[in-house]
């Protein structure tokens, strides 16, 4: 009999944790099809080494978490000088601040997609932003794209010549 119970409750916890599962999708980044581009006044480029966590359904949209950083040391605007100058110590100071890390805390449905609250860190400033995204999946696979601007002085890059507003695009591939 107790091995009945067991077996019964052992098989419901598997179930459950199955449906868990389901609910609350868990999506891998596409390493190499991801873009993340960005632009200012008078620079312009993108930057890799895009890693984390992003669980995100969009029947469930208040369940979502996304956790991701991008290593600042790949940033390429194409000119090498650029690149040297916004990972120095004056600017991103990519020694002591390796990455720039963005964490949700929530996402809701928008009239247009989504809308997701979170908090961007970069070097030790850390600003709460609203990125605005659309999610399009097709079986086990999806595309979120978003874009958002912020401006660089809140986050003590203060670097004089490349404007202040910096526009962020992003587009998102990701696999179950």
């Amino acid at each position: 009999m107790k091995t009945k119970i067991h077996l019964a409750l052992i098989s419901s916890i598997l179930l459950l944790s199955a449906f868990s599962t389901a609910w609350y999708a868990q999506w891998k980044i596409q390493e190499d099809d991801y873009v993340i581009a960005f632009e200012t006044e008078k620079a312009s480029g993108k930057i890799k080494g895009l890693e984390g966590n992003i669980v995100f359904d969009p029947q469930k949209p208040a369940a979502a978490a996304i956790d991701v950083r991008v290593d600042v040391n790949t940033l390429a605007t194409g000119i090498w000088l650029k690149n040297n100058h916004a990972k120095a110590e004056d600017f991103f100071n990519v020694e002591k601040y390796p990455k720039i890390h963005f964490k949700s805390k929530s996402v809701k449905k928008a009239a247009s997609g989504y809308l997701v609250d979170g908090t961007l860190t970069i070097k030790d400033v850390s600003k709460p932003v609203q990125i605005p995204f659309t999610f399009t999946e097709k079986g086990g696979s999806g595309l979120f794209e978003g874009t958002f601007d912020i401006n660089r002085k809140d986050y003590n890059l203060i670097k004089n010549g490349v404007g202040e507003v910096v526009k962020i695009a992003i587009k998102l591939p990701v696999t179950q």
